[in-house]
């Protein structure tokens, strides 16, 4: 094969006009054979464009990769193991979603491609029309509108043919996270392939997870068989149990359709009877509606979330009040008891009490996202994200962040650009965990009126993710430059929400807040009291001060009150010691304290403050009321934007560290947030003092 000549795998699937459009070609000459071994006819077409000569090699019409016919067998194993340059992927303009299918097994492959979208005309005359444009940036490969009976874009599919084959323009296509984490556990094992057999390691994990036979009795004979048959089987099963689907052929097949309705979505116009899908997603995706649909949805969430939720805090309370008095009754006076009633028990009391509005909060997620308006959300995002230097995809980790960062930033991998990637996790802090809720709720209530929490609320998180919006684009601006990789997304049918996974998803999540309470934040307690009552504080006062000695017996006269007790106490001492830091914002040693504390666990910096405030045990008002009278309002919106903005809890910060191995920025991540939050919550101090006097 000289320099200057193109090998072309005509592909397609049957009655998709192959025949049409090499019978279209100017000039061409057309040799009819058969395929060597068997009796399958062999087309092939040579002509010459720009100086290149093109020979077409028209393989038979074939469904799928998994074939199920001679001449499918014959396309296939041309197509592993032919000699081409590059793949002509022909498909039906009027037949998209089923045509697509095909081309994505063939993306697969990652060799060079053009799709030429043939029957353009009649397509065009109902009505539609393709963006060639977006279709090109999503998929990374040349596309273009033909149509063979009437022999128009043809010199321009030709032209881009030519242009993949000096650029080797190799398309990529990014599957579901699931699929994906299941290919990237093959990949490392088949790096070798590569080399032996001319296919892609990751080519040849997608189809031995499809469950290809003939891959399959390829990778046996190789040495590599004996390590990677466990994880395979490992992956399989997994795939069978998430999709809950006995055959994977079927979740791969099921996966492209999806994928396939999600680019047509994006990209085609056509005018036919609508689904029931398409007339909601006109309102919800629409370019002018969408997003402050989004928004609507997103501020009702808060307002249920502060409203509801809110009404069975004081009972939860109450009861941790009568367990902290009978407690105090059953067992004898003692600094392990005072330890219970006046630490452990008040403060995992104050916690559990917000359990209800962390499970409304879960609840609406869960929601957004099994009716499929999780998707949605995110294609209306994919304008907006790219604004700030971000693609669609980051949508999804961002708004996982909103329940925990933990995986948040593991859902990151679905981004396959490191420069996305990493910008996306270095905001995803700022998307207010559900961990941080019970402390919002605790200020919003104690410094607002009523009527405007649920909108402070709504501000608050709304806030938080616009900051890491124009943080990301300012990394994208001076660390990151370049554009993110263009978005596609299965855009799902629309579902009801299965009520027993609903159900069983909300049991989980609250024996795990529950385990938390009463284990981490419980033993948290516990130091913050013995750290708040030791050492013992005794005045330099006369020793008679302290005793009366009566009928030969000393009776104690003098108590130490808990508030000079605290102020000389070891936590007094490292608080006043980072006092300096805290002061310009309006905060006292406790807060200073209970920030730091909640670097453990957010919900700490609750249980901190019920410990140092509360006198005995008391109820949520009294906490509150103890608040009111340590910080002003002022000192509230500060504390408050200090909260959503620096470092999350030890767990985040380590899974930060295992997703990014390189030390500066795993640095980088660690200073950077912090110093954020004391500069926006020293502007937030200032301006609230200016603007409340």
């Amino acid at each position: 094969m000289g320099e200057r000549e193109i090998k072309v795998a005509l592909v397609g699937q049957p009655n998709v006009g192959k025949s049409y459009l090499i019978n279209s070609i100017a000039g061409a000459t057309l040799h009819v054979g058969n395929f060597a071994g068997v009796t399958v006819d062999k087309k092939e077409v040579t002509f010459e464009r720009d100086g290149y000569k093109l020979r077409l090699i028209d393989l038979p019409g074939i469904y799928s990769l998994h074939p199920y016919t001679p001449e499918e067998e014959v396309t296939k194993r041309y197509l592993l193991e032919g000699d081409y340059d590059l793949i002509l992927n022909v498909v039906d303009s009027n037949q998209l979603e089923k045509s697509l299918t095909l081309s994505f097994q063939l993306m697969d492959l990652q060799k060079p491609m053009v799709i030429a979208f043939n029957m353009f005309d009649e397509f065009r005359k109902h009505g539609g029309d393709i963006d060639i444009e977006k279709i090109e940036r999503f998929l990374n490969i040349r596309a273009e509108k033909v149509s063979a009976k009437e022999q128009f874009g043809l010199e321009e599919l030709f032209q881009k043919v030519i242009e993949t084959h000096k650029l080797y323009l190799t398309p990529y296509l990014t599957y579901s996270d699931v699929i994906e984490e299941e290919i990237d556990h093959l990949i490392p094992l088949l790096v070798s392939c590569d080399r032996e057999c001319h296919l892609k390691p990751r080519f040849i994990a997608i189809r031995l997870l499809e469950g290809d036979d003939e891959i399959y009795r390829f990778v046996r004979n190789l040495s590599l068989f004996v390590d990677l048959l466990p994880i395979l089987q490992k992956s399989r099963q997994r795939l069978k149990a998430e999709y809950d689907e006995e055959d994977t052929r079927t979740i791969f097949f099921e996966e492209r359709l999806a994928l396939a309705k999600g680019l047509i979505t994006q990209t085609v116009t056509r005018a036919k009877k609508e689904t029931l899908t398409e007339k909601i997603d006109k309102i919800l995706i629409h370019p002018v509606l969408g997003l402050p649909i989004f928004l609507g949805v997103m501020w009702l969430l808060f307002q249920l979330t502060f409203k509801v939720g809110s009404l069975p805090v004081e009972l939860i309370g109450k009861g941790f009040d009568q367990l902290g008095e009978k407690v105090a009754q059953w067992l004898p006076p003692s600094p392990f008891t005072d330890a219970l009633t006046d630490g452990v028990i008040p403060a995992v009391g104050t916690v559990v009490a917000f359990l209800p509005n962390i499970l409304i909060l879960f609840l609406g997620l869960n929601l957004i996202e099994q009716t499929g308006y999780m998707a949605r959300a995110a294609y209306v995002m994919d304008g907006i994200l790219k604004k700030f230097g971000l693609q669609g995809r980051s949508f999804i980790p961002l708004v996982s962040g909103f329940g925990c960062s933990v995986p948040a930033y593991m859902a990151a991998r679905t981004l396959k650009n490191p420069k996305d990637r990493l910008i996306t996790m270095l905001i995803i802090g700022f998307m207010s965990c559900g961990a941080r809720l019970p402390i919002y709720v605790l200020l919003v209530s104690a410094f607002f009126p009523p009527a405007i929490q649920g909108d402070v609320m709504f501000i608050i998180y709304l806030g938080g993710a616009l900051v890491g919006l124009i943080v990301a684009k300012i990394l994208r601006e001076i660390l990151f430059k370049g554009e993110p990789e263009p978005f596609v997304m299965e855009l799902p049918k629309y579902r009801f929400p299965k009520l027993k996974g609903i159900l069983l998803d909300l049991w989980v999540k609250t024996k795990l807040y529950l385990k938390k309470a009463g284990t981490f934040i419980a033993v948290a307690s516990f130091a913050i009291w013995f750290l708040s009552n030791y050492p013992k504080y005794y005045p330099n006062l006369p020793q008679q001060v302290y005793y009366l000695k009566e009928a030969g017996v000393y009776t104690p006269t003098f108590q130490v009150t808990k508030k000079e007790q605290l102020e000389h106490s070891y936590l007094a001492h490292i608080g006043k010691a980072i006092s300096p830091i805290f002061e310009p914002l309006g905060l006292s040693w406790r807060e200073g304290v209970a920030l730091l504390a909640g670097l453990s666990a957010k919900e700490v910096v609750v249980s901190t403050l019920a410990v140092l405030y509360n006198e005995k045990g008391g109820s949520q008002e009294e906490l509150k009321q103890h608040i009111r009278k340590s910080l002003t309002l002022a000192g509230a919106v500060a504390m408050i934007i200090f909260i959503i903005f620096y470092s999350p809890c030890v767990a985040a910060m380590g899974t930060f560290w295992s997703e990014v191995p390189q030390w500066q920025w795993r640095l980088f991540y660690t200073i950077y947030p912090n110093v954020l939050a004391w500069l926006l919550a020293f502007i937030g101090y200032r301006l609230t003092l200016y603007f409340t006097g």
